[in-house]
């Protein structure tokens, strides 16, 4: 299976930043991809003000994101995108979707950890405004177990072994890393979390200067179970297509018997 990995600058010119996703899938979809996987929020970025006036259109950017997969005729990770809390319209619920190439929505995740910051660039709490997932999300697609992160997530370490537990052998994670963290702590945490659980980490992440006036890390990655890195951008927006392989993960694991020999009687994992 071939996933289209696409790092985007995404602002708050929802029409232009859409124009150029549709450009991503359809450029993937040339290149053989079965998947394409956006970052976070790759749709639109801004200020609380513009943010509040996009919230109501999550159902009808899904419909445009479902016709996209079928008109192309491919799995489609939009990012994520903002699906509003009943009874309060200006909350959100911080949504990954899963889209088949039928246009049928195969898997929803919505973010667990919500951000929380004081760093010397920005102070961010993202639970002002943004409520917090409750189900851990695993997903059949193609023959591949997926199993769903996003962004913040990817620093606690327990999510990714329930994933793990439930099946999953590919972490999806779209990401708006903004430069400070990323150049800290972004690598380091994709490798070790595939490392770990012998998976590939597909992480997309936002580049340049986002709506919202942040300095976005870029350099969006794609790691195979050993954490080898099978492709890395720097900051210019573009795509790169990876492969999966079971033949790779089989090695993995012959080699290191690391799976086998967790202890679920002092370390459960649910």
């Amino acid at each position: 299976m071939k996933i289209s990995l696409v790092q985007i600058q995404s602002t708050e010119n929802l029409d232009g930043n859409l124009k150029k996703m549709k450009s991503f899938v359809e450029r993937s979809k040339e290149q053989g991809a079965s998947l394409v996987v956006f970052p976070e929020m790759a749709y639109f970025t801004a200020k609380r003000e513009g943010i509040n006036q996009i919230i109501p259109r999550y159902s009808e950017l899904i419909q445009l994101f479902q016709s996209w997969a079928k008109e192309f005729k491919i799995g489609l990770v939009p990012g994520t995108l903002r699906e509003p809390v009943v009874g309060d319209p200006k909350r959100y619920f911080n949504t990954l979707l899963l889209i088949g190439s039928d246009g049928q929505i195969k898997a929803k995740y919505q973010k667990i950890f919500r951000f929380k910051a004081n760093l010397p660039h920005h102070s961010y709490d993202e639970g002002r405004f943004c409520e917090a997932g409750h189900q851990v999300i695993i997903c059949e697609y193609e023959g591949w177990t997926f199993g769903f992160a996003i962004c913040y997530d990817l620093r606690f370490p327990e999510l990714f072994r329930s994933l793990r537990k439930k099946g999953a052998r590919v972490f999806i994670l779209p990401s708006a890393f903004t430069v400070p963290t990323g150049e800290a702590h972004w690598e380091v945490l994709l490798r070790t979390r595939a490392i770990e659980n012998q998976a590939y980490v597909i992480a997309p992440d936002q580049t340049l200067n986002s709506g919202e006036g942040l300095t976005q890390f870029g350099h969006s990655v794609a790691i195979d179970p050993w954490g080898q890195i099978l492709s890395c951008h720097k900051t210019e927006e573009g795509m790169s297509v990876i492969e999966l392989s079971r033949e790779r993960i089989n090695l993995v694991e012959s080699q290191i018997a690391l799976w086998e020999s967790r202890n679920e009687v002092l370390f459960p994992i649910a």
